[in-house]
C-alpha cells in the first residue's frame, strides 16, 4: 500500500517540481540582489552569514528537487512503453479514466487494474534506481508539500485527484 502511495506521490507532484524550482530561483535572485541592504534592527536576518546560509539552503532545495524529477523520469524511462504511457496520460497529462479508457479501446475496469499494475512497477523501477521509501522520505524531509501530499494518500484523506492549487504553490515555495 504505502508503495502504491509512493508511486502516486512522485507522480502526482511532477508537473510541480519545474514550477517551485524557477520560484526558487526568483527567491535566490531577489534574495542575492537585496542582500545589500543592512539594517542593524535586523541584524540576525540581513548579515552576511545568515544570507549565504539562506542561499545555500535554497539551492540544496533546487537540487532535491532536480534530482527527483531526474529520478521520476529514469523509472519511466527504464519502464514498457505501455506502462509508462498509462501512468503519464493519468498523472502528467491529468486524463481522466474514461478518456484512457476510450483512446485504448478498454472498460474503464481494464484502465483501473493497468493503472494499480503500472504504478507497483513504477515503484520498482525508483526502487533499483537506490530509492525505497526510506530514503525517498529522508531526501524530501525538507520538502514539506510532498511529504503531506504522500500523508494524505497513506491516510486517504486525499485521493488520487488532488490538485496543488497555483496559490498554494506560493506557500509551497516560500521560507
Amino acid at each position: 500500500m504505502k508503495e502504491n502511495c509512493w508511486s502516486k506521490t512522485l507522480l502526482g507532484v511532477y508537473n510541480y517540481l519545474e514550477t517551485i524550482a524557477g520560484a526558487i530561483d526568483k527567491i535566490t535572485l531577489k534574495t542575492a540582489l537585496n542582500s545589500f541592504h543592512f539594517s542593524k534592527i535586523i541584524y540576525e536576518k540581513n548579515n552576511v552569514l545568515s544570507i549565504s546560509n539562506r542561499l545555500i539552503d535554497l539551492s540544496e532545495r533546487k537540487v532535491t528537487l532536480i534530482n527527483l524529477k531526474i529520478i521520476i523520469e529514469n523509472a519511466l524511462m527504464s519502464m514498457k512503453k505501455n506502462d509508462a504511457l498509462i501512468l503519464i496520460a493519468r498523472y502528467v497529462n491529468r486524463k481522466k479514466i474514461g478518456q484512457i479508457a476510450e483512446k485504448q479501446n478498454v472498460s474503464n475496469r481494464t484502465i483501473f487494474r493497468k493503472i494499480s499494475i503500472a504504478e507497483e512497477k513504477f515503484y520498482n523501477a525508483v526502487v533499483k534506481q537506490g530509492f525505497d521509501g526510506l530514503r525517498l522520505k529522508n531526501m524530501l524531509k525538507e520538502e514539506h508539500w510532498i511529504i503531506n501530499y504522500y500523508n494524505g494518500l497513506v491516510s486517504k484523506k486525499i485521493g488520487e485527484d488532488f490538485v496543488l492549487s497555483p496559490s498554494s504553490l506560493d506557500r509551497v515555495v516560500a521560507l
